[in-house]
């Protein structure tokens, strides 16, 4: 048997890595100085170079796939509209490449509203299509992404909650009575 045995190892090669973020444990494979989780918590920085055409928010099926919610449509037509690859559209959005094929061929759904805030601030989707309650909020003291959270009802809501009026196709008034 040659090579060193393990007591003949030096200790710093046997030292456990640490997140830079979070002190936990980093895998032998991960090449970075921080584990998944604080990677997928920060903003993505996506090159200069790598955007969407803003000539792709004109094209009527991109508007209507946006009205209807449809982010896998929605994210077929920019990524092939705006001739990028599916791995440019993981550096824009933050999500998964394994999610964003199951995505873009209907098998999965985009339904957490924290990762539609990031799917439509990494695209950079123009707010006069997806209104402000869509847009990406940002806490001062860590720069991180934060959800829109709760949204107070709008005038309307609330007088016709004050005049007695229920709940319009089976939705809660805004102070919770159906």
């Amino acid at each position: 048997m040659s090579g060193l045995r393990t007591a003949e190892i030096p200790a710093a090669a046997t030292r456990t890595r640490r997140c830079a973020e979070c002190a936990g444990r980093l895998s032998r494979y991960n090449k970075e100085n921080r584990c998944g989780a604080c990677l997928r918590s920060r903003p993505a920085t996506a090159p200069e170079s790598l955007r969407v055409p803003a000539r792709v928010w004109d094209v009527p099926e991109v508007q209507f796939a946006l009205a209807e919610r449809d982010f896998g449509r929605l994210c077929t037509l920019v990524r092939t509209l705006g001739n990028l690859r599916q791995d440019d559209m993981v550096t824009l959005t933050g999500l998964s490449q394994s999610f964003m094929s199951m995505l873009e061929t209907g098998t999965r759904r985009l339904t957490n509203i924290d990762r539609i805030v990031e799917l439509l601030a990494g695209l950079n989707v123009p707010v006069e299509l997806t209104g402000l309650v869509l847009r990406p909020q940002t806490d001062p003291q860590t720069g991180h992404f934060r959800s829109p959270g709760r949204v107070p009802p709008s005038p309307v809501a609330r007088a016709m909650a004050s005049v007695g009026h229920g709940a319009v196709a089976g939705l809660p008034c805004p102070d919770g009575t159906r």
